[in-house]
């Protein structure tokens, strides 16, 4: 039986404001959300990079041509050993898909959970350390309503965006415009 460590967010300055939104009440979490993102974007390697990448494109558009979840996340995971392109951010592309398909508009479906996927990431790799009287979550309970609103507010930020992209240059406007508005109070 194996056990997983947490890789946290770097104690640095970047990520001090994400950690502060993690321990006062006081900072909104749509705060905390633009935070996540502006600390994303200004690591060496942003987060964007690996969003904007051929291969998460490519599972917008098998979403956008399968006719349900089973198919959508086969075709996917062979386009993945077929090109040698996975990662971290694909896998959560790939943890997307089944919600998709519970709503009319699946691709636009995917988009937010994909982005919500991933701000759940950050939080749940981070907050751990974030639970007690001293902090935002003083109980396991707490945290779950936390990252609950967070996965939410992440949602419809992305669901607010009107670009239905077909290509893939139309594919890094939509990723722009995501990370700009997780990044900006509207």
């Amino acid at each position: 039986m194996g056990t997983s460590i947490s890789q946290p967010s770097p104690d640095n300055t970047n990520w001090k404001p994400v950690k502060i939104g993690y321990k006062n009440k006081a900072v909104p979490v749509r705060r905390v959300i633009e935070e996540i993102w502006r600390a994303s974007e200004n690591q060496e390697k942003p987060l964007s990079t690996e969003i904007n990448s051929d291969i998460i494109f490519k599972c917008h558009q098998l979403i956008a041509n399968s006719d349900n979840a089973d198919d959508a996340i086969k075709n996917f995971t062979k386009e993945i050993i077929k090109t040698k392109k996975n990662s971290m951010v694909a896998e959560f592309a790939k943890r997307a898909i089944p919600s998709a398909y519970l709503s009319e508009n699946a691709t636009k479906q995917w988009r937010s959970s994909f982005f919500s996927e991933l701000t759940d990431y950050i939080v749940s790799r981070d907050t751990s350390g974030f639970v007690g009287k001293d902090y935002r979550n003083q109980s396991i309970s707490d945290l779950n309503s936390f990252k609950s609103e967070i996965r939410s507010s992440t949602s419809k930020i992305i669901d607010g965006i009107k670009i239905e992209p077909k290509t893939l240059s139309q594919w890094h406007t939509f990723v722009k415009k995501a990370i700009g508005d997780s990044k900006s109070y509207q």
